[in-house]
């Protein structure tokens, strides 16, 4: 297959399982990067309520685009950095600031 790209394929159940397990993931990385640097930082009155409906919104938007991925396996590595980096830049950013 030499200059032709291959085509999607079908891993429903892989590809749903990587966007449910590591898309929350990154999605409570993500509400935890916005709790603890965003305006007011951890301590504002009103940012946990906004923290809680910011999640789902980003969870399903991972979700719904984890299917663009070629194959389950490709889906599970690429979360599975994304996912390992967030984490490491958010907890050595907890120690340095």
């Amino acid at each position: 297959m030499t200059g032709r790209l291959k085509a999607i394929q079908p891993d429903w159940l892989g590809k749903t399982l990587a966007g449910i397990v590591l898309g929350l993931a990154i999605a409570f990385v993500c509400v935890g990067f916005y709790a603890w640097y965003g305006p007011g930082s951890i301590s504002s009155a009103d940012k946990s309520q906004f923290n809680m409906w910011l999640l789902m919104p980003l969870w399903f938007g991972i979700l719904s685009l984890v299917f663009l991925f070629r194959s389950a396996r490709q889906a599970w590595l690429v979360l599975g950095v994304v996912t390992a980096l967030l984490y490491c830049s958010f907890f050595l950013l907890r120690r340095v600031v």
